[in-house]
């Protein structure tokens, strides 16, 4: 049987990595922004702006999930266990669902 302990390091040391994943998303989507000279309409930047912002809150769920899991390992506990574990499933969908929405932002998919 798995040790919990393994899981939770386990998790902590994926979240960490898809938290940089993540961040790399951010920047591909900033330097998108940026292209743009200060002439263009707000309406055309306004997609890049929401998909930064929602990009940077998974980030933070990112780190949320790191801390709950630093957490786990001081102190234990079947219910930050689990915690731990809905939070990555929910980084994971989370990642997704944002990698999809910037690549069709930058890509311009439609």
């Amino acid at each position: 049987m798995i040790d919990a302990k393994d899981v939770v390091l386990a998790l902590l040391g994926a979240s960490t990595a898809l938290a940089g994943f993540e961040l790399v998303f951010l920047g591909v989507v900033l330097t998108a922004y940026q292209s743009y000279s200060g002439a263009v309409a707000d309406a055309v930047k306004r997609p890049y702006q929401r998909t930064a912002v929602v990009l940077f809150a998974t980030f933070c769920v990112s780190l949320v999930t790191v801390a709950v899991c630093i957490a786990w390992t001081q102190a234990g506990g079947d219910a930050v266990y689990r915690a731990c574990l809905v939070l990555f499933a929910l980084q994971l969908v989370l990642l997704l669902a944002t990698a999809a929405w910037s690549l069709r932002l930058v890509l311009e998919w439609p």
